[in-house]
């Protein structure tokens, strides 16, 4: 009898702990994919001052899908082909990156103040090579001197987590990461 009292306890405590450690699963997903993207633009800044020339990074609206290559029409023509050495004016190979978030995780383009609705039956990425170039949207452009045109935020979503924003300032090169609901705004540090 003892036993069986001992198994109900565990049991229970086992129901009662399950929410909170799959909230912090998900909440480690989301700061795994800003860090995923964070590197990613620590390679385009790279490339980009080492090169003399500028990357871009763009991604697909609701996936997680990215790609990060060289801001020129060799790289972003929608027909598929990647450019030859030949094609290549530097001596070093371009970097071309084609990758995803952890499965659940999803880009949010929406207004930052409104999550995006997650359908748990859609994919939330499509498998690397396969995403036609045409849908990726441009995000952010890494010029030789360092800096980005454009501030951009980015939201990334997972079902039964709080979404994270990242933002990056474009003149220093600054990241954030904050939770959705620490969100301040704009012009604030």
């Amino acid at each position: 009898m003892e036993l069986l009292l001992v198994l109900a306890l565990i049991l229970l405590l086992v129901v009662i702990a399950y929410p909170s450690l799959d909230a912090m699963s998900g909440d480690l997903k989301l700061a795994s994919a800003a860090d995923q993207v964070r590197a990613a633009w620590t390679q385009a800044r790279t490339r980009a001052v080492n090169e003399a020339r500028p990357y871009r990074f763009a991604l697909v609206p609701g996936k997680g899908n990215y790609r990060l290559a060289p801001d020129a029409p060799e790289f972003w023509a929608g027909d598929g082909s990647q450019p030859t050495d030949a094609t290549v004016e530097t001596t070093e190979r371009p970097l071309v990156l084609e990758q995803h978030l952890a499965k659940g995780v999803r880009f949010n383009m929406q207004d930052a103040s409104t999550p995006v609705e997650l359908d748990p039956g859609d994919d939330s990425f499509l498998p690397p090579g396969s995403v036609e170039l045409s849908r990726y949207l441009p995000i952010v452009t890494f010029f030789p001197d360092g800096t980005s045109r454009e501030d951009v935020s980015i939201v990334f979503s997972l079902k039964g987590a709080r979404p994270l924003l990242l933002r990056l300032r474009g003149i220093t090169g600054a990241v954030t990461v904050r939770p959705l609901d620490e969100l301040v705004p704009e012009g604030q540090p």
